[in-house]
Protein backbone atom coordinates (compact mmCIF):
# COMPACT_ATOMS: atom_id res chain seq x y z
CA UNK A 1 0.00 0.00 0.00
CA UNK A 2 1.38 3.39 -0.89
CA UNK A 3 2.00 6.02 1.75
CA UNK A 4 -0.48 8.36 0.09
CA UNK A 5 -3.26 5.71 0.11
CA UNK A 6 -2.51 4.77 3.72
CA UNK A 7 -2.64 8.44 4.73
CA UNK A 8 -5.96 8.93 2.92
CA UNK A 9 -7.46 5.86 4.63
CA UNK A 10 -6.25 7.02 8.04
CA UNK A 11 -7.73 10.47 7.46
CA UNK A 12 -11.06 8.95 6.40
CA UNK A 13 -11.20 6.79 9.54
CA UNK A 14 -10.33 9.74 11.80
CA UNK A 15 -12.93 12.01 10.18
CA UNK A 16 -15.67 9.41 10.44
CA UNK A 17 -14.88 8.97 14.13
CA UNK A 18 -14.93 12.70 14.74
CA UNK A 19 -18.18 13.21 12.88
CA UNK A 20 -19.81 10.29 14.66
CA UNK A 21 -18.79 11.78 17.99
CA UNK A 22 -20.35 15.11 17.05
CA UNK A 23 -23.87 13.71 16.92
CA UNK A 24 -26.04 15.90 19.12
CA UNK A 25 -27.54 14.15 22.12
CA UNK A 26 -31.17 15.14 22.44
CA UNK A 27 -32.54 12.92 25.22
CA UNK A 28 -30.82 14.71 28.09
CA UNK A 29 -31.76 16.07 31.52
CA UNK A 30 -31.16 19.59 30.22
CA UNK A 31 -33.61 19.15 27.33
CA UNK A 32 -36.13 17.40 29.59
CA UNK A 33 -36.02 20.40 31.93
CA UNK A 34 -36.73 22.73 28.98
CA UNK A 35 -40.07 21.02 28.26
CA UNK A 36 -42.96 22.85 29.93
CA UNK A 37 -46.68 22.19 30.31
CA UNK A 38 -48.59 23.90 27.52
CA UNK A 39 -45.80 23.75 24.92
CA UNK A 40 -46.89 22.57 21.48
CA UNK A 41 -45.63 19.34 19.95
CA UNK A 42 -43.79 21.42 17.36
CA UNK A 43 -41.93 23.28 20.13
CA UNK A 44 -41.02 19.98 21.82
CA UNK A 45 -39.75 18.52 18.54
CA UNK A 46 -37.56 21.60 18.05
CA UNK A 47 -35.83 20.57 21.28
CA UNK A 48 -35.90 16.76 21.06
CA UNK A 49 -36.11 16.14 17.32
CA UNK A 50 -38.41 13.56 15.74
CA UNK A 51 -39.95 11.06 18.20
CA UNK A 52 -39.08 7.38 18.39
CA UNK A 53 -42.63 6.14 19.18
CA UNK A 54 -46.04 7.78 18.86
CA UNK A 55 -49.39 6.64 20.24
CA UNK A 56 -51.84 9.48 19.60
CA UNK A 57 -55.54 9.24 18.81
CA UNK A 58 -58.38 11.64 18.25
CA UNK A 59 -62.14 11.76 18.65
CA UNK A 60 -64.92 14.15 17.74
CA UNK A 61 -67.83 14.95 20.03
CA UNK A 62 -70.19 16.96 17.91
CA UNK A 63 -68.28 20.10 16.97
CA UNK A 64 -65.53 19.45 19.50
CA UNK A 65 -62.42 17.53 18.50
CA UNK A 66 -59.98 16.07 21.00
CA UNK A 67 -56.58 14.51 20.38
CA UNK A 68 -54.48 12.88 23.07
CA UNK A 69 -51.66 10.43 23.46
CA UNK A 70 -48.07 9.74 24.37
CA UNK A 71 -44.97 10.46 22.35
CA UNK A 72 -41.60 8.92 23.25
CA UNK A 73 -38.00 9.86 22.49
CA UNK A 74 -35.36 7.15 23.15
CA UNK A 75 -31.58 7.41 22.95
CA UNK A 76 -28.75 5.35 24.47
CA UNK A 77 -30.90 3.74 27.18
CA UNK A 78 -32.58 7.03 28.11
CA UNK A 79 -36.14 8.04 27.30
CA UNK A 80 -38.49 10.99 27.58
CA UNK A 81 -42.25 10.46 27.37
CA UNK A 82 -44.57 13.40 26.77
CA UNK A 83 -48.36 13.18 27.01
CA UNK A 84 -50.13 15.64 24.73
CA UNK A 85 -53.71 16.85 24.92
CA UNK A 86 -54.83 18.79 21.84
CA UNK A 87 -51.21 19.21 20.71
CA UNK A 88 -50.07 20.70 24.05
CA UNK A 89 -47.87 19.13 26.73
CA UNK A 90 -50.00 17.77 29.54
CA UNK A 91 -47.41 15.68 31.42
CA UNK A 92 -43.83 14.52 31.03
CA UNK A 93 -41.69 11.72 32.46
CA UNK A 94 -38.17 10.46 31.94
CA UNK A 95 -36.10 7.36 32.47
CA UNK A 96 -32.34 6.96 32.69
CA UNK A 97 -31.48 10.65 32.73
Amino acid sequence: MTTRLASALLLAVLLSGLLGGCARKRVTRENYDRIETGMTREQVEEILGPPTDTDVGSANFGDVGISAGSVVWKEDGRSITITFLNDEVLTKSASGL
